[in-house]
């Protein structure tokens, strides 16, 4: 597939990118970016979806002064800095329905940014069609590079795109406490997670978590932000953190209060 340069970019659509600042959003943003495809050389057996142009990043997050225990909006926003590219919030709730909500902020983001595609991290459908319903009747298309992608090829692509980032959430019914605390606010990779997982497995009663638990936490076990990518100008790290647990009608959770919040420079150089 040929790089897309400069002089091509009028002819590449405008999308935005759902961003929770997590790695699979900021993994489907760079599969997709013109600005990171000039630059990338994948193997043969990589599938790359259409290159775009991501001019808006947009987070959907309820109304009020609740904030997501795994994706703090002051994260997000500092990420956005580091990319260059503007964040916006787009409200939802039941009023009327979760999915008319949607459907209200995705036609607005068309309005506004002349977007024709919304790009998302997800893998699995584990919204029951929620996204494909949500983008019904807009005029924007759902674009999602992660489709179906075997979790270890994922964790590998984080890894060799340089894309580094922490564990913020995890889900106790999934990992419990003592693999938890081992997972909570580190840099994590593949070896090091399935290091985590045999660790338990070793020392308390085997609940198989290589294979129980999906490496990629599709289904709630984990939750991540990232501190640095290719596309960052600076690092966008969390200092003095602790480790919190909550309770929710959902269940059990742990996760990372990131105490402060800063950026510093990259260790190489951004595209």
């Amino acid at each position: 597939m040929d790089a897309v340069t400069n002089t091509d970019r009028p002819l590449v659509a405008r999308a935005a990118i759902a961003f929770t600042g997590g790695k699979d959003s900021v993994l489907a943003l760079h599969l997709v970016s013109h600005q990171f495809r000039s630059a990338l050389t994948t193997p043969s057996n990589t599938p790359l979806p259409a290159t775009l142009n991501p001019v808006v990043l947009v987070s959907f997050r309820p109304p009020g002064d609740s904030d997501f225990k795994a994706h703090k909006y002051e994260w997000v926003q500092l990420q956005a800095q580091a990319l260059g590219i503007p964040l916006v919030i787009k409200y939802i709730s039941a009023d009327p329905t979760f999915e008319e909500s949607y459907r209200r902020g995705i036609r607005q983001l068309a309005a506004d940014h002349g977007v024709t595609k919304l790009v998302t991290g997800d893998i699995e459908d584990v919204g029951e069609g929620f996204m494909d319903r949500a983008v019904q009747a807009t005029g924007v298309d759902l674009v999602r590079p992660l489709w179906k992608m075997p979790r270890p090829h994922v964790l590998r692509l984080l890894q060799s795109l340089n894309i580094v980032y922490v564990v913020t959430l995890t889900r106790l019914d999934k990992l419990p406490h003592p693999v938890s605390e081992r997972l909570i606010g580190h840099v994590v990779n593949e070896e090091y997670l399935l290091e985590q997982f045999k660790w338990y497995d070793e020392n308390y009663e085997s609940l198989d978590l290589a294979k129980t638990v999906d490496w990629a936490g599709e289904f709630g076990e984990m939750h991540s932000m990232v501190r640095d990518c290719p596309l960052f100008h600076c690092q966008v790290i969390h200092s003095n953190g602790s480790t919190c647990v909550t309770e929710s009608q959902f269940g059990s959770y742990m996760y990372l209060s990131p105490g402060e919040l800063r950026v510093i420079p990259k260790q190489y150089t951004s595209i």
